[in-house]
């Protein structure tokens, strides 16, 4: 199998714990790079060779929000598959995030599974 990377960004340090946990259950899928705010994101992004395979990108943040975290980083980096995340469960992010190209998975589904199948 092949195994697909990721970054995680979120300002709250407890979500990255707890992200990391659940997805590293599956050895197909690899945390590489983790940031607490959008800014860190789109310094980190260009940093990492080869680009992950996609980001998981919290939608409430301070500074950048998620959606223009997620419009400078497909700039910076249009292969890399985002998924956006919200702890509010909204319809509306749903819909948002498809029209910037992301996909959105609401933080309480959060899975290796889930986000495997969103990077495909």
């Amino acid at each position: 199998m092949t195994r697909r990377t990721l970054i995680v960004v979120d300002d709250q340090p407890d979500f990255l714990k707890i992200a990391r946990s659940r997805l590293t259950r599956d050895e197909t899928l690899e945390v590489i790079a983790e940031a607490t705010s959008g800014e860190a994101a789109l310094d980190l992004v260009p940093q990492l060779q080869p680009t992950p395979d996609g980001v998981l990108l919290d939608v409430e943040m301070p500074g950048l929000d998620g959606f223009e975290t997620a419009r400078r980083l497909r700039a910076l980096a249009p292969e890399l598959r985002i998924i956006l995340t919200s702890a509010s469960d909204t319809s509306h992010y749903g819909v948002a995030a498809g029209r910037i190209g992301a996909a959105f998975l609401p933080k309480r589904s959060l899975s290796a599974e889930a986000v495997l199948h969103l990077l495909d």
